[in-house]
């Protein structure tokens, strides 16, 4: 498969929404989970807003089926880094998450994450 995805584009990454942690502050905090390509399994947490899109609510049935924005930061073969939107960062640095996935599973966005 060609992939029609290439370095600086926007893309949607795959993730699970294991559970709503909280609803303060708003719209509420979740947990989303992924696995990369390495088999390394990582965990976010975040306002729900920043996943999938707004299908994210307190009611929902979790786990269940999310994304993440996120922007190619290289292709090698069959191998994408990503890395998160600069809302969502760790550490003291605020640095966006990075992952190496299979770049069959991103779909491709004509956006790149918002800059908040």
């Amino acid at each position: 498969m060609v992939s029609t995805l290439s370095k600086g584009d926007g893309c949607v990454l795959p993730a699970i929404a294991v559970c709503w942690l909280a609803d303060d502050p708003q719209p509420g905090i979740v947990l989303v989970e992924l696995v990369d390509a390495h088999g390394r399994p990582h965990q976010l947490v975040g306002k729900s807003a920043y996943f999938g899109v707004g299908e994210l609510l307190p009611t929902s049935p979790y786990p269940c089926p999310t994304s993440i924005q996120c922007q190619v930061e290289d292709i090698n073969d069959d191998l994408a880094t990503v890395k998160t939107a600069d809302w969502l960062t760790g550490g003291p640095d605020h640095i966006p998450f990075a992952f190496d996935v299979y770049l069959d599973i991103l779909v491709p966005t004509d956006h790149l994450p918002p800059i908040i």
